[in-house]
């Protein structure tokens, strides 16, 4: 393990280890959540029931890896949750730095490296509760595995890439196979004349693959079906075939192209700023490369070209279907880092002016979180926190500074020495100043934001426990919207109230559907507890109600 490869997966896990364990305040880190907790209750690992009971929409190799961290802790926890997501991503920089090191220099293998890691949706996703992450280092691990294994002219059978496409499959689905073997194979034709032989070994080289693989995927399929019978296989049809083509009655996530394309710029912040820039202050140079795309095509390397069709691949197939989320193209962030370094780092040394500029900037900002922090801490009265626990919270922000502020010294010799490194790079050096402030950001700003936006507190206060605990509940029912974060700090299952819930049924909602809920269906309600969330969200005032059947004289 070289000293650089040592730097990389140092900064992956300062970045994404330390901030585990903060609160559930998103509907997607706890629906994910969910599945894994109710896999260990039920000692279901094939199709465990989802929230209302529902099959899962997607396959459970995301949820196995969330059950098999929670067993040292005896529990499902925020933490063991996201550290399948943080352990993939970690080595995926090491396997992604060792690879482009072995193929290009070390300083472009570092810029890319560094882009990658400090690009905000690679980032985000690196300590989320969700499959996003699993399903982005398996594909593009693939990819690479593929890549390789076209550069030993086919030689054996390639173990990881099937393994790696597996783990897709079984992470979201048959896209995770589709896509990685698309890529390669138009890779295989661009590199010689297509021929009908060429075409047909490659098909067959697919094969080798392909069989294998579905052979291990099946095996969970058969079991869902088995288990489920025609639900599964309706769950299945809609996530796979309804979804691409865009045939949902629900239609969730409904964007345009314009869309996927305006997210993937932000998920590439602050490094997409540099190419808008560069495109506008050296249009004519730009426009002498789209020129001459062929020539450039032809002088480009082998890996440049993978690149270039994985990316282009990628991002197309996402834009078929109506339904877009950034994170479907987290797959292709590996490649656009690579081919992003070498022009990034080109002109940040031909106009060092922005190059300053920027850092000053990013020093500047990362010192500002530290500082709202301390404010925090001191004074929490200050930021109107209606939590007692705001400063609690804050010094356990504090005690992961000093954590973070003892392993650096103990590791000050090494770490100094690979610093210097990276600083002979200008990517380097604005790098740097990007994961201090995201570092501080994390510390002092985002944690404390996530728990004041967080079920979590309201769950534990004194009030709700109250309300809940004396009629010993086991089933709680949701109105309007799901409540996943809070199904999961219960610790109990929730089914949306479609119909009329039994009597002294608990239902946990929005307070401005209260009276909807009783129109619909045809109960009375009693308010137990309300919750006011301490910094303002899209959701009103949260109520728990207990419910009963209208009274003879009807009314709430």
């Amino acid at each position: 393990m070289s000293r650089v490869s040592w730097l990389v997966v140092v900064l992956s896990c300062v970045l994404c280890l330390p901030w585990l364990e903060r609160p559930f305040s998103s509907r997607g880190e706890p629906r994910e959540a969910l599945i894994a907790q109710s896999m260990i209750s039920t000692a279901n690992w094939i199709s465990p029931p989802a929230y209302d009971g529902a099959v899962p929409s997607k396959p459970p190799f995301c949820h196995w890896l969330m059950s098999l961290a929670s067993i040292p802790a005896g529990e499902v926890t925020e933490a063991s949750c996201r550290l399948p997501s943080a352990i993939a991503f970690v080595l995926f920089m090491y396997a992604f730095f060792t690879f482009l090191a072995r193929r290009t220099s070390r300083q472009t293998a570092l810029s890319a490296s560094l882009i990658l890691l400090t690009s905000f949706e690679w980032l985000k996703s690196s300590s989320s509760c969700r499959v996003d992450t699993i399903l982005a280092t398996s594909m593009a691990g693939a990819l690479i595995a593929l890549f390789r294994w076209e550069e030993q002219e086919r030689r054996g059978f390639p173990v990881l890439a099937a393994l790696l496409l597996t783990v897709a499959a079984l992470t979201k689905g048959p896209v995770g196979i589709v896509l990685p073997l698309g890529i390669w194979g138009l890779f295989g034709l661009s590199r010689g004349p297509s021929t009908l032989m060429t075409l047909f070994r490659m098909l067959r080289d697919a094969l080798i693959i392909v069989v294998p693989v579905l052979c291990i995927v099946s095996v969970w399929y058969i079991a869902g079906y088995y288990e489920r019978g025609d639900e599964f296989l309706a769950k299945i049809w809609y996530e796979n075939v309804q979804r691409f083509t865009s045939t949902m009655e629900d239609d969730p996530h409904k964007h345009s192209v314009f869309y996927l394309f305006g997210m993937l710029a932000l998920g590439l912040m602050p490094w997409s700023i540099f190419w808008l820039v560069a495109v506008v202050r050296d249009r004519r140079a730009w426009w002498r490369v789209v020129r001459d795309l062929r020539q450039s095509w032809s002088a480009a390397s082998d890996l440049q070209r993978f690149s270039v069709i994985a990316v282009l691949v990628i991002v197309s197939f996402f834009c078929i279907p109506s339904s877009k989320r950034s994170v479907y193209l987290l797959p292709a962030y590996p490649f656009i880092a690579l081919l992003a370094a070498h022009g990034v780092e080109r002109w940040l040394r031909r106009t060092s002016w922005v190059l300053q500029a920027m850092t000053r900037s990013a020093v500047f900002l990362s010192l500002l979180p530290l500082l709202i922090g301390v404010v925090i801490w001191i004074l929490p009265e200050a930021f109107a926190l209606p939590d007692t626990q705001a400063s609690v919270w804050a010094s356990l922000t504090w005690w992961k500074l000093f954590t973070l502020a003892a392993a650096l010294f103990v590791l000050r010799g090494p770490l100094l020495t690979c610093v210097r490194d990276v600083a002979g790079s200008p990517i380097g050096i604005l790098a740097l100043g990007i994961l201090a402030l995201v570092v501080s950001l994390n510390a002092f700003v985002v944690e404390g934001v996530m728990y004041h936006l967080s079920p979590k507190r309201w769950v534990s206060s004194p009030g709700f426990m109250r309300s809940v605990e004396p009629a010993k509940r086991e089933l709680f029912y949701s109105f309007g919207s799901e409540m996943y974060a809070t199904s999961f700090y219960l610790q109990k299952p929730f089914r949306r109230a479609l119909n009329t819930p039994d009597s002294q049924s608990l239902v946990v909602l929005e307070a401005r559907n209260v009276a909807k809920l009783s129109q619909e269906l045809k109960v009375t309600t009693r308010e137990l507890s309300r919750f006011t969330p301490g910094i303002d969200s899209k959701r009103g005032e949260l109520v728990v109600v207990e419910v009963s059947p209208y009274s003879e004289g009807g009314g709430q």
